[in-house]
C-alpha cells in the first residue's frame, strides 16, 4: 500500500488546529479584559468626581489669587501716590517722638534736682539740729 502525502494534507490539519487554538486564546483574553474594564469603571468614575472637585477648588483659589494680587497691586498704586504724604505723616510722629523724649529727659533732671535739694536739706536741718 502506498500513501501519498502532500504539503497541503499535512499543513491544513496543523492550520486548522492552530486557528482553533488562538480563537480559544482570544476569547480568555477577552474575558479577563471585561472582568478588567468591571473593575476599572468605578475607579474611573472616582476620578471623574475627585478631577471635578479639584478642577472647582483650583478656579476659587484663581479667582482668590487674581483678587489678592488686585488688591495689592492697588494699595501699592496708592502708597506711591502719597508717598509725599506718608513722608511728612513719618516725619511728624517722629518730631512728637522727640519733642517727647525731650520732656521726659526734663522732667527727670527737674526730679533729680529737686531730689538733690531735699537731701541737701535734709542734711542742713539735721545739723541745725
Amino acid at each position: 500500500m502506498t500513501l501519498t502525502l502532500t504539503w497541503q494534507t499535512i499543513l491544513l490539519p496543523i492550520l486548522v488546529l492552530a486557528a482553533i487554538v488562538a480563537v480559544i486564546y482570544l476569547c480568555l483574553v477577552l474575558a479577563k479584559l471585561l472582568d478588567t474594564l468591571k473593575k476599572l469603571d468605578p475607579v474611573l468614575t472616582d476620578v471623574k468626581g475627585i478631577t471635578a472637585a479639584a478642577n472647582d477648588l483650583t478656579q476659587k483659589a484663581d479667582k482668590t489669587v487674581n483678587g489678592m494680587s488686585d488688591s495689592v497691586s492697588a494699595v501699592v498704586s496708592n502708597l506711591k501716590a502719597n508717598k509725599s504724604l506718608i513722608k511728612n505723616a513719618s516725619a511728624v510722629v517722629g518730631a512728637a517722638t522727640s519733642i517727647v523724649g525731650v520732656a521726659k529727659a526734663a522732667g527727670k533732671k527737674k526730679e533729680t534736682k529737686v531730689t538733690a535739694e531735699v537731701a541737701d536739706t535734709k542734711k542742713k536741718g539735721k545739723k541745725t539740729k
